[in-house]
């Protein structure tokens, strides 16, 4: 017998979310946008990336960046296409000096 989603159990679940996703595609890749909210009720917008210098099985598989907002327009396809390179290089960086 399936069990049926109450309004306390839709509830319960309602009261755990601290965030959502999105799948998008740009030209290079499939990457996921979104949003979670901090402890005090902001909500932060995020970019996470696949892991492209993932060596070890002790590096991520994905990476959760900020997304940048300028002049109150969230810029995070351009910032994307700009940027993932360079911020996953340095990245990759210092993660290989942390292990």
């Amino acid at each position: 017998m399936s069990e049926q989603n109450t309004p306390e159990k839709e509830n319960e679940w309602a009261k755990r979310e601290i965030g959502a996703l999105w799948v998008k595609e740009s030209p290079s890749q499939k990457y996921m946008s979104g949003h979670f909210t901090d402890q005090d009720g902001n909500r932060v917008r995020v970019v996470i990336f696949t892991n492209k210098h993932k060596k070890k099985d002790t590096h991520p598989d994905y990476r959760v960046y900020k997304s940048v907002e300028s002049g109150g327009v969230n810029q995070t396809n351009q910032v994307e296409a700009a940027t993932v390179e360079t911020t996953e290089v340095a990245s990759a960086a210092v993660e290989e000096e942390l292990i």
